[in-house]
């Protein structure tokens, strides 16, 4: 089941982040910003968690959140993380979670999705260009620990796209 980002998921949310060293490692105050948006910033935000209703809270598998600029002209909305536990991996959860925030996406107003995902995280590449995503630029050297570039992945989001448009 995914749902938005509740408080209380905030320390599995955490938790899982530290199973999956490759994920953005963030401070507990990152989070508020997805909890509670500022109603008056050009910037909308979601996070969204996909749990294991039988084990809630600990029962996260996976985490996204993403940004959206409203500048009335790009409209630009930015994938800020997304994680799957190692050992829900390969199972969907991944793409049903991407889905989502593309239909947020669509739905609040972006033309664009965009995101960067490590050069070499083949696994990852190839889900986002089945979710339509293509290159857009590179950034050398964007990651540390390895240092890795960065590849710029984006698709282009039109009022008339709906969940059932984004390619399984």
């Amino acid at each position: 089941m995914i749902r938005p980002l509740q408080q209380t998921d905030r320390e599995p949310v955490l938790t899982l982040a530290a199973a999956c060293p490759e994920a953005p490692q963030w401070e507990p105050s990152s989070y508020a910003a997805y909890l509670a948006p500022d109603p008056n910033s050009h910037l909308l935000r979601t996070a969204l968690v996909v749990i294991d209703p039988a084990n809630q809270p600990a029962g996260i598998h996976a985490f996204a959140a993403a940004t959206l600029l409203l500048d009335g002209e790009q409209n630009l909305c930015q994938l800020d993380s997304i994680v799957v536990h190692p050992d829900a991996r390969r199972q969907g959860i991944g793409a049903r979670l991407l889905r989502a925030l593309l239909a947020w996406a669509t739905q609040s107003g972006a033309h664009h999705f965009s995101l960067e995902v490590r050069a070499g995280n083949t696994p990852a590449i190839a889900l986002y260009q089945r979710l339509g995503l293509r290159p857009e630029g590179r950034r050398p050297r964007y990651y540390t620990h390895p240092e890795e570039d960065a590849l710029i992945l984006g698709r282009v989001v039109t009022p008339d796209s709906s969940p059932a448009s984004f390619p399984r």
